[in-house]
């Protein structure tokens, strides 16, 4: 929806900016609009005091569906963590840059964030991973979404910051106080007539956010859940006795299949490493020219080569839509002694 192409928010917020989360759909168009993003755009946009409701609800995605970013080893790090950190970014960006005419966020923005919510909520089980914190989260900002929607409906926002005030738990007084010094902050806006400061109202919100995340990833770790693990320090080897080279780019290529598999399949990162590590073994994984090793990895998304090294599966196979739990993993490779030379990458330009 831009038209100046600003690369730094389409790093900050790849979710809502495009990215790779554009997956198409040859399906037909008349089938698209009536159950596509179209389908789920608001029915009209705020206006007056409806703004600050409007606004008001936005700020709640930003308190409570922060939990999933940035990107780390997760059992939700396919539709769920996409649709809530998509839900996240927009109310960051309706806040920041503006909402509705004139402003960053459209209609169009506003039903696809609502049709990805959806379609999260509605995986089946095993490929969702019932947690009540996470689902907790998808509740909130359907409810945030649907708020902003239908902006003459006030039970719809009522809803929703009851169920913001359910998420905070020990904090739900902390939360009814930010929500009403929000409110008053945005009516006291609109009636001097000047633009709220979205921003500075973003930034307090943002500092509720992180504590309250902080506190849910130590609850799921507790539980056992590999959540807001970053994989950054880990050593990049083959085997403790052959180094690999590799660059950073290369680097973060290993840690972003690590994350998917440790968290997808359940695996320690270490197994997980040894894993990617050793399928790429003839691959040079410091090959950063055009139509080189990095460049053929990089045609995969993440968690199709966690998928298709883990399991032995082709690309297409590995889908979000299907429980793979009940697929036997490929056996792991045996550790080879070092070798004399290191094989040339098979993507490689010729030296």
């Amino acid at each position: 929806m831009r038209d100046d192409g600003g690369e730094a928010d389409d790093a900050e917020f790849p979710e809502f900016y495009g990215g790779d989360g554009d997956d198409g759909d040859d399906g037909d168009e008349g089938a698209d609009e009536q159950d596509g993003p179209e389908a789920l755009e608001p029915v009209a946009f705020p206006g007056g005091a409806q703004e600050d409701r409007v606004l008001a609800a936005a700020l709640l995605a930003v308190r409570h569906t922060a939990l999933l970013a940035p990107v780390a080893a997760s059992p939700w790090v396919g539709p769920v963590r996409d649709a809530l950190v998509r839900a996240h970014s927009t109310a960051v960006v309706m806040l920041r840059e503006g909402y509705g005419p004139g402003g960053e966020v459209g209609a169009f923005d506003i039903g696809l964030t609502r049709w990805m919510l959806a379609g999260a909520a509605g995986l089946p089980g095993a490929v969702r991973r019932p947690e009540a914190a996470v689902d907790g989260q998808l509740e909130l900002a359907r409810a945030v979404f649907d708020a902003v929607a239908h902006p003459g409906d006030g039970e719809r926002f009522a809803g929703a910051c009851e169920l913001a005030e359910r998420l905070a738990g020990p904090a739900a007084a902390e939360e009814r106080a930010l929500r009403a010094r929000d409110l008053a902050d945005l009516a006291a806006a609109r009636e001097a007539g000047r633009r709220p400061d979205g921003a500075a109202l973003e930034a307090r919100s943002a500092v509720f956010g992180r504590v309250r995340a902080d506190r849910v990833r130590a609850e799921l770790r507790a539980r056992g859940h590999r959540i807001g693990e970053v994989t950054t320090d880990f050593p990049v080897t083959a085997t403790a006795t052959a180094p690999v080279p590799v660059s950073e780019r290369g680097a973060e290529v290993v840690r972003a299949i690590v994350a998917e598999m440790a968290g997808r399949f359940r695996v320690s990162e270490e197994e997980a490493r040894r894993r990617v590590l050793a399928h790429f073994s003839d691959l040079d994984l410091a090959d950063e020219s055009d139509m080189g090793d990095l460049d053929h990895i990089d045609h995969q998304k993440p968690d199709q080569w966690a998928g298709s090294i883990y399991l032995g599966l082709e690309f297409h196979e590995v889908r979000w839509d299907v429980d793979l739990s009940t697929r036997t993993p490929v056996p792991e490779q045996p550790e080879q002694p070092e070798e004399q030379e290191r094989p040339k990458g098979r993507h490689s330009p010729e030296e």
